[in-house]
């Protein structure tokens, strides 16, 4: 029996089909339908065991899942991208009280300057993917409350106390705000990876085009954050107001993700994507169910390592560089508001996170097929170039090498490329490869491919601090 010998009415609510047919002419090639399977008990009394029904998948009622995912998405990042972007408030924070000439400048800037947003990155991303890899084997088990909105509620609680230290002078107790702030990263991390992995879980059971708004999420919280930081400076707004504007806009925005994530549960979409039976429906029966979804996750990793290699690549050379060694660049000349203080916002960061959400949205729209999987994985390692080329620019302070890359357009285009190919091979990693497999260990891919991302950020947090040193 073939797949065109059965007809689909969709005028009506399911067409009865049985589960001998289906199962002797389903398999991968159900993903790439356009209607999906699930289970009901028959309205005619029939034994559910022989007979199960066929019908569309409703309709995304005003994309509001849509919409929703992709602000879950700038949720999982938006923290962090903010905690990074008030690199003026932590330079205030942190600076030498005796000595006043290192608040503003490039060259003379204390040791707490220098390294906090490196040691940020380790503390943050460490734990993050410690966690990554706990939520991979326990995934599952855990509830969707447990998975996103718990988080949500722990990242609002977090950043509501990092606002309140902002109008705090913690001149005499420097080091002991440092410890703090170390102490809240580490458990923002934490509470991001479980958010992460349930987010990037979650959405791999809906089809390929929520995966990319999630990840263009992610990549639009660094532009949110960029923007907001320009703006600030543009309006001569002081490092304390600033940071206010940071940090109250991130509470705004976990605040709205966590109302919108209550609000889909009720949608008929998102329901028959997360809660219907239609994995079972594929099967021959529950037992075989039980079996193929409840797979190892070595088995998983058997399939997409080349996908989640190539993020570990990615993310291990854009962590490596950015924020810790980028944020460290001086214009090569002075004088101009352009060269001045909205030299990093908007080279650094407004650029880096303008390049990647573009990456991000051609990698969606324009994916690298399924087969040419090892030239990503090749072209995710080339990236490894991208350390010397930045180390030679015009990086300050440094101890050892010669600056050979002194022009601005030298670290503008590293930068730009940096962005680019990282959104790019990011979204493809993603989406081509939680669907390359098929749909009944998809969620298990998702989450594998987030704890390899976390590997790749923990890789690059710690390999910034070894090119801090090295320069």
């Amino acid at each position: 029996m073939t797949m065109s010998s059965i007809q689909f009415d969709y005028s009506t609510l399911s067409t009865s089909i049985s589960r001998s047919e289906l199962a002797s002419i389903v398999g991968d090639r159900i993903v790439d339908s356009n209607y999906d399977i699930s289970e009901e008990a028959s309205e005619g009394g029939s034994d559910d065991s022989s007979e199960i029904y066929v019908h569309p998948s409703p309709p995304d009622k005003f994309k509001l899942v849509y919409l929703t995912f992709g602000l879950l998405g700038i949720g999982t990042l938006l923290p962090w991208n903010f905690f990074i972007t008030a690199n003026d408030y932590w330079m205030y924070k942190f600076r030498d009280t005796l000595n006043t000439s290192c608040i503003n400048s490039h060259h003379n800037k204390s040791d707490l300057q220098a390294a906090f947003t490196s040691y940020i990155a380790v503390s943050n991303n460490v734990p993050y993917v410690l966690f990554l890899i706990i939520c991979t084997i326990f995934n599952t088990r855990l509830s969707k409350f447990f998975r996103i909105v718990a988080p949500l509620i722990t990242l609002f609680i977090l950043f509501s106390l990092v606002t309140a230290f902002v109008e705090i002078n913690t001149d005499d107790w420097q080091m002991g705000f440092f410890a703090l702030m170390i102490v809240i990263v580490i458990v923002v991390g934490i509470t991001s990876a479980v958010l992460q992995a349930g987010v990037a879980g979650i959405v791999s059971l809906l089809p390929g085009k929520y995966m990319h708004v999630m990840v263009l999420g992610q990549s639009f919280a660094g532009i949110l954050a960029s923007v907001a930081q320009s703006l600030s400076l543009l309006g001569n707004c002081d490092s304390i107001k600033s940071a206010l504007v940071y940090f109250f806009t991130a509470d705004s925005v976990i605040l709205l993700a966590l109302f919108s994530y209550t609000v889909i549960q009720k949608s008929e979409f998102f329901k028959y994507h997360t809660h219907s039976l239609k994995d079972a429906a594929v099967l021959k029966d529950s037992t075989d169910a039980n079996q193929r979804v409840q797979v190892s996750v070595k088995y998983v990793l058997k399939l997409i390592w080349p996908y989640a290699l190539a993020i570990t690549l990615d993310f291990w050379v854009t962590l490596g560089i950015f924020p810790g060694l980028a944020v460290l660049a001086v214009p090569e000349a002075h004088g101009h508001i352009w060269n001045g203080k909205l030299y990093l916002p908007l080279t650094c960061f407004f650029l880096f996170n303008l390049s990647d959400f573009c990456g991000r949205a051609v990698g969606g729209w324009v994916p690298m097929p399924h087969s040419k999987r090892m030239h990503l994985l090749a072209l995710c390692a080339l990236r490894f170039l991208m350390f010397p080329l930045i180390m030679l620019c015009n990086i300050h302070p440094r101890y050892h090498l010669p600056v050979l890359l002194s022009s601005d357009l030298y670290y503008i285009s590293f930068m730009t490329l940096l962005g680019l190919t990282n959104g790019y091979f990011v979204a493809v990693a993603m989406v081509v490869g939680i669907k390359s497999v098929s749909p009944q260990i998809q969620e298990k891919a998702g989450v594998i491919l987030s704890a390899f991302l976390g590997a790749g950020l923990m890789l690059g947090a710690l390999t910034s601090i070894i090119c801090i040193q090295i320069i």
